[in-house]
This record gives C-alpha cells, structure tokens and sequence, in this order.
C-alpha cells in the first residue's frame, strides 16, 4: 500500500510514529520532502490489514491518495 499526505501535521506525526513503533523497517518506506517535519509518503511492504493504522490514515484532513 502506498500513502500521500497533505500538511495535517499533527495527524502525520501519529501516523509516523505509529509505523516506527509497530512495524520493523524492513516492512515500510517513508519520506519527506526537504524542510517538512512530517512524511509525506509512505509505502507499506505487507498486505496485512491494520485497522489502527487505517484509523489513524483516514482522520489526517486531506489523507490523500493511496494505491494498492
């Protein structure tokens, strides 16, 4: 699963720390672009569902596109 976001920092940041702390790095992907304090996209390299991290995706204002 692939993942944009727009500029809801607060709610970014649950999402980013919530992959850091669930997820091992090899299973995920982030960026940011240069000077932001958040990612901007994240790739996720499992198909298992985590509804946690769906919640947390869908409450950012703008959760942007994401592609399978």
């Amino acid at each position: 699963m692939e993942y944009t976001f727009g500029y809801d920092i607060e709610n970014v940041l649950q999402v980013q720390d919530y992959v850091e702390n669930n997820y091992e790095k090899d299973y995920y992907r982030m960026s940011r672009g240069y000077g932001d304090d958040c990612i901007n996209y994240l790739k996720l390299y499992t198909e298992e569902k985590d509804v946690v991290l769906d919640e947390l995706i869908e409450a950012c204002d703008g959760e942007g596109k994401f592609e399978q």
